[in-house]
């Protein structure tokens, strides 16, 4: 080896890594007539998962729930998605995405999938780095880690 230290290196290759897939996204998210912020949310809104509270959604985009609250009004501005009670609990809001919404996020997905540098990757290569990375992420909080991939 170089005496290159492996660390500072791989930290390097993951931040270019963000920054090309987050480049990447920008045109589809401009086609799309979102921002970046509201494509972020869009990325969280998973239509197959339990819907999440808007506080919890805060949190994964790392923002005040006051961003949140402001984002959903845009989305359900456009129609994309629509505030809900929870279901455990009805005093606490969800956003859901609708029909189109769903659309918009799926359009976002494919474009990842075709478009992003992890593109390059086999699927075999893709399940070894995602493993990779959850492994070296283990230690942080789920809500620090489950950031969305738009800058």
């Amino acid at each position: 080896m170089s005496g290159v230290e492996p660390v500072p290196v791989l930290v390097e290759q993951v931040l270019h890594l963000a920054t090309a897939v987050a480049e990447d996204l920008q045109d589809a998210v401009g086609e799309l007539g979102l921002t970046t912020p509201l494509a972020n949310l869009v990325w969280l809104l998973d239509p197959d998962a339990d819907p999440v509270p808007l506080r919890q959604l805060a949190g994964r985009l790392h923002c005040d729930p006051s961003n949140v609250t402001l984002l959903s009004d845009r989305l359900e501005e456009k129609g994309i998605a629509e505030r809900r009670p929870h279901p455990g609990d009805g005093r606490v809001r969800t956003l859901v995405l609708t029909p189109a919404g769903e659309a918009v996020r799926r359009r976002i997905l494919e474009h990842v999938e075709q478009h992003s540098p992890l593109a390059a990757l086999d699927a075999g290569q893709q399940r070894q780095l995602q493993s990779l990375l959850a492994t070296a992420l283990a230690g942080r909080s789920s809500s620090r880690t489950s950031g969305t991939p738009v800058r």
